[in-house]
């Protein structure tokens, strides 16, 4: 199996017998919050204050 990365096609193989074929995600590295003041947000992490045309969702 492979993936596209910046447009280049990338051959990797991936070991299906730890996972018994299934597709198995990694933990999200994103836990921060984007807050009108720039507090933390409702899980204590880390916040950064919302800007204008700065955040897309």
């Amino acid at each position: 199996m492979g993936l596209l990365i910046d447009g280049v096609w990338h051959d990797k193989w991936y070991d299906t017998s730890k996972t018994e074929g299934r597709f198995v995600r990694q933990a999200s590295q994103f836990r921060n919050w984007v807050t009108a003041d720039g507090s933390p947000g409702p899980t204590g992490n880390g916040g950064f204050k919302a800007e204008g045309d700065r955040y897309h969702l």
